[in-house]
């Protein structure tokens, strides 16, 4: 899991979990209790109750087979969609996140006494577990909580979301009317602003939602204070619109439906659910759009006349929704409080990509008087990589793999091979009869001298195995075709 949300779950429960991801990382094989009290970090007694806990949890979910014999641990059938309800169900039952909903939602309505009583601790014991979940958590995030409505409510919002806290909400408070006018409000916003959201991104709406409900209903509402954080739009119909559902439905002053009008604005562009249709009711629009132009104009150089007039749209959409989400000012605020990393391990790099990336960067930079932190610059990377890889593999990089089966059983060996390799997906394989200038790889049972790049020798019938590796083998030399490419060579 996250290391941000370890604060919310119990230490005992958060043990659970570690052993569980442990064993998702190893299972299949068998872990002596030493290993395990290694993992955890505690006492051989603490190491045997995990252990038990682990078993006991694990028959909650018959798929799982988790087996402790002779000292040693052992379990299958363990993958990430269990491993992620098994976060979700420790969480929800951890006291430290009962305390965290309880003080920022209190959905139920109860005083802290009331509260106490529910849960089955007393008031020392509460106010103990507060001031370390506190402590964990960290202060700045405590403080811009405190100084912002806007900074309480989204990051409530993620916690809830990584946790799928709603998903198991109770029935009888689903049905509650507040509730039943969320979603009818869901339904009104996205017919407004033509939106598209995939099931993932519905949930999204609903938490960003029932977050604002709840902490509206608590007293908690956003101030105008809060403006530095929100993006400014001309009230165009489908702003108008909204604002007057606002105060019809939920009875809100002009000024606090303004307010929640651009807060919804921002968050639909930070989480790339605004249409680009929908873009030009922002009032720095006219910025965004002149810094994609300029990115257009170096893909259009890079690439000729080998990308479409449907591909070259396709990316400059892309573009402006990535830049109006860079030159919102909730782009920060999202930063702040997940303090999100990017693992760039599994991209597809070189140096003449990360340069290109850097001048789209560059140019984004100009266009705003303040600079973005290194974290934000890593985001902005990201983003930037995942729109423009796709193409640069398509048109720079899929080139076909030359193979040359050669077997000396003759052709009926060799048309079985070929109809292997056929079968490979995901790689442009291309077979040739002979060796030529372009041959890639020589497949074959018996080692040619005269051949000087890559031979691979099968002296049997090909198991699984070796089909295997031959398919990371071609992957690998891609890579290393895409760390030699230069994007100047046309």
């Amino acid at each position: 899991m996250l290391k941000e949300f370890i604060p919310f779950i119990d230490k005992d429960r958060y043990f659970i979990i570690q052993l569980f991801e442990f064993l998702r990382s190893q299972q299949g094989k068998k872990h002596s209790l030493a290993t395990i009290q290694e993992i955890l970090q505690v006492s051989p007694y603490k190491t045997k109750t995990t252990i038990n806990e682990v078993i006991t949890l694990s028959k909650r979910f018959p798929r799982i087979k988790v087996t402790f014999e002779d000292e040693f641990l052992y379990a299958v059938n363990l993958d990430n969609a269990l491993l992620n309800q098994i976060i979700n169900l420790e969480a929800h039952n951890s006291l430290r996140f009962k305390i965290f909903l309880h003080t920022s939602l209190n959905i139920y309505n109860q005083s802290d006494s009331e509260f106490q009583k529910t849960i089955g601790i007393s008031p020392s014991t509460y106010f103990r577990l507060k001031r370390a979940f506190t402590q964990e958590l960290g202060l700045d995030k405590i403080n811009c909580m405190h100084k912002s409505e806007v900074f309480a409510r989204y990051y409530i919002y993620q916690v809830l979301v990584y946790f799928s806290f709603f998903d198991y909400f109770p029935t009888h408070l689903q049905n509650n009317k507040n509730f039943i006018k969320t979603k009818n409000s869901i339904a009104y916003g996205t017919l407004l602003w033509k939106l598209s959201p995939s099931e993932s991104q519905r949930k999204q709406f609903n938490y960003f939602v029932f977050v604002s409900v709840l902490r509206s209903k608590n007293g908690h509402h956003v101030p105008e204070t809060d403006d530095q954080y929100l993006v400014n739009f001309v009230q165009k119909e489908q702003i108008l619109l909204f604002i007057k559902h606002l105060r019809k439905d939920w009875y809100m002053l002009d000024k606090n439906a303004l307010l929640i009008t651009r807060y919804c604005i921002s968050f639909l562009i930070n989480t790339n659910n605004l249409p680009t249709s929908q873009l030009d009711c922002l009032e720095n629009f006219t910025d965004i759009e002149e810094v994609t132009n300029q990115q257009v104009n170096v893909i259009d150089e890079l690439f000729g006349d080998s990308l479409d007039k449907n591909e070259l749209i396709d990316l400059k959409n892309k573009l402006l929704k990535a830049n109006t989400r860079f030159l919102n000012p909730f782009f920060k605020t999202d930063l702040f409080l997940t303090e999100q990393q990017w693992n760039y391990d599994n991209f597809l790099m070189n140096d003449s990509i990360q340069n290109f990336v850097t001048e789209f960067t560059n140019l984004l930079q100009h266009s705003q008087s303040s600079d973005y932190n290194m974290a934000e610059l890593n985001q902005i990377n990201k983003n930037y990589y995942l729109i423009l890889l796709p193409k640069l593999i398509d048109h720079k990089l899929n080139l076909p793999f030359h193979i040359v089966v050669d077997f000396s059983e003759g052709s009926l060996l060799n048309d079985y091979i070929k109809g292997g390799l056929n079968n490979i997906s995901g790689l442009n394989i291309k077979i040739d009869q002979r060796i030529t200038n372009l041959t890639d790889i020589y497949l074959t049972d018996t080692f040619n001298p005269t051949f000087s790049k890559h031979q691979i020798i099968w002296d049997a019938l090909p198991k699984q195995e070796d089909w295997r590796q031959l398919r990371s083998f071609i992957l690998n030399l891609q890579k290393h075709r895409f760390s030699k490419l230069d994007l100047d060579d046309k």
